[in-house]
């Protein structure tokens, strides 16, 4: 039985005429955690929001790929702990004066990867590209710092899995990590024992890469200069944060023409301190 293999740089495909459709879903669940302490020498009441919000950001494209379009939703399930409290109709927590205590929230999330566009004559195209990814960026919580109240030590998990459509005998794509933090500290990829490893330490730069080994099919010039001398010149400056640090994420890579495999599962933690 054949397996699923890390994608190739310059892997392509001849489509034959077909119509849009859905390449791939995917699916699974999120779990953030993150520690409120309270600086003020009186106790507080914090009310808990029922929905945490992430945001889509868009992240580098070429040309190169296959772009896909996207139908991503992310849920958050309504938990009532079992230490949380009413007060004047809002659902939280107090908190005592110079305490820490650990707040936790999950959710589903769900996307669809389809072809947008009616294939209508033969060409060659190279690799699906996802290039969105969901972002928790603390905007629901900035408000709390005014009143002496500290948020920090922030950690994300997620477990899902990648389904292949029934009518995709091959996939071969790039998909960012679908839910990140915003500035994370830290990533740690979760890998089975037999389980191949797709997953690759920069979305940005092998985008990159593979946009600079693409480009040298048309010409010879490129055939004598090491690799490791051509430089990847970025240029989106509207990417760029107040830092200059370019946003970036893990991402998973792979192909597999295997019609038995019908998906692949992921897991991940992010931390942010």
């Amino acid at each position: 039985m054949k397996k699923t293999v890390p994608l190739l740089l310059f892997l392509l495909f001849i489509l034959p005429q077909t119509s849009a459709e859905i390449i791939c879903k995917i699916e699974g669940i999120w779990v953030l955690s993150f520690e409120i302490t309270n600086t003020n020498p009186y106790t507080v009441f914090i009310a808990v929001p029922d929905e945490i919000y992430f945001s889509d950001r868009s992240l580098k494209y070429s040309e190169d790929f296959l772009k896909l379009g996207i139908n991503g939703i992310v849920t958050t399930n309504k938990n009532i702990e079992n230490y949380y409290t009413t007060l004047n109709g809002e659902v939280g927590i107090w908190i005592p004066p110079y305490t820490t205590v650990k707040i936790y929230k999950d959710g589903n999330f769900s996307y669809i990867l389809s072809t947008s566009k009616t294939q209508d004559k033969f060409k060659v195209v190279g690799p699906a590209l996802m290039d969105t990814t969901k972002v928790f960026d603390e905007t629901q919580l900035k408000s709390l710092y005014k009143y002496g109240i500290v948020v920090n030590n922030y950690r994300l998990y997620v477990d899902g899995r990648i389904t292949k459509s029934p009518n995709t005998e091959v996939i071969s794509i790039i998909i960012p990590a679908p839910l990140v933090l915003k500035d994370y500290s830290s990533f740690y990829k979760f890998i089975g024992r037999y389980n191949v490893d797709i997953w690759v330490g920069s979305y940005r730069k092998y985008v990159n890469k593979h946009k600079t080994m693409f480009s040298k099919r048309y010409s010879e010039l490129y055939n004598s200069i090491d690799d490791t001398l051509v430089p990847i010149m970025d240029n989106d400056l509207i990417d760029m944060d107040a830092n200059l640090k370019l946003f970036d994420v893990p991402a998973m890579v792979f192909t597999t023409d295997d019609g038995e495999i019908k998906s692949l599962e992921f897991s991940y933690v992010m931390y942010k301190y």
